[in-house]
């Protein structure tokens, strides 16, 4: 007998959308994928050009009938305006589609931890309440919202700096002059893109197989690092000079680390900034 591939579409399906397509088993999932523009993609993924905030695009929906939906939209520009768009008004849209859909089991919101705004020394996890402190937090607790009506058949991933091999920002700042670093010495936190679309496989797994899942989780390496010892490390493995960095006292960011990621059993392959800028780096 035949077993039916569930059907899975991926919103805003971009390099986040691609990785999770190369660690899918495509006997159990059948992959479509939603992006503004069309780029070169995996052969797993039936791509199609839509726009979510386009009407056309929720017909389209409709008519792939997915069981499973990834809405990892993000905005094209740091405005309140594309916020509100991409995270509020496209959610939304995505929301009313669902409840048309036959055969929908659960709603993957990717959100971010720019919800949390409070300034703290505290280490927060997934039960501290976030207190967003600009429009973009505020945008993201907003559509985090609208997926919390679909109660259990949904789960916010607050996902923390995104990085690997297409994304290599911190690499490309570190070979620069530190006279170009920050002024201050944050804190910040990071989840490697692979991890991050392992644990969204991972997650889909078990919502096939029947099993509960949490309705947030906190997607992070959990090991908050001072940025300037993300920087200088990168720099000493590619063998450039550090005598002459000053470094800045530590002030601002967070320190993020997740508990119910960490309850249910799933392995990071990259624990920490280290195994992934090396693997980069290499």
């Amino acid at each position: 007998m035949e077993i039916k591939s569930t059907k899975v579409l991926i919103v805003g399906c971009g390099q986040l959308g691609f990785s999770v397509a190369k660690n899918i088993d495509c006997h159990i999932f059948k992959l479509y994928g939603f992006s503004r523009s069309l780029k070169k993609s995996p052969p797993s993924i039936e791509m199609h050009q839509a726009d979510i905030l386009k009407t056309e695009t929720i017909d389209t929906i409709k008519s792939i009938n997915p069981e499973i939906i990834i809405y990892a939209v993000s905005a094209d520009a740091q405005s309140v305006e594309s916020y509100q768009d991409h995270y509020v008004v496209g959610l939304k849209k995505t929301y009313e589609a669902i409840l048309d859909l036959d055969h929908f089991k659960h709603l993957f919101f990717v959100s971010s931890t720019r919800v949390y705004g409070q300034k703290t020394t505290k280490i927060l996890s997934e039960f501290d309440v976030a207190q967003p402190s600009d429009y973009g937090g505020e945008a993201l607790m907003e559509a985090e919202t609208i997926a919390r009506q679909l109660k259990e058949k949904a789960t916010i991933l607050r996902l923390s700096g995104i990085y690997g091999p297409t994304r290599s920002r911190m690499i490309q700042l570190a070979q620069s002059n530190p006279g170009n670093w920050p002024a201050t010495n944050n804190w910040s936190n990071r989840i490697h893109e692979e991890d991050a679309a392992r644990f969204i496989v991972f997650l889909m797994n078990k919502i096939v197989r029947q099993e509960s899942i949490e309705s947030l989780y906190l997607v992070t390496d959990g090991e908050p690092t001072k940025q300037y010892d993300v920087l200088t490390w990168i720099r000493k493995h590619l063998k450039l000079s550090t005598d002459t960095i000053e470094i800045p006292i530590v002030e601002g960011g967070k320190q993020l680390r997740s508990v119910l990621l960490n309850q249910t059993g799933f392995t990071l392959k990259y624990p920490d900034f280290t195994y992934g800028y090396k693997a980069m780096i290499d």
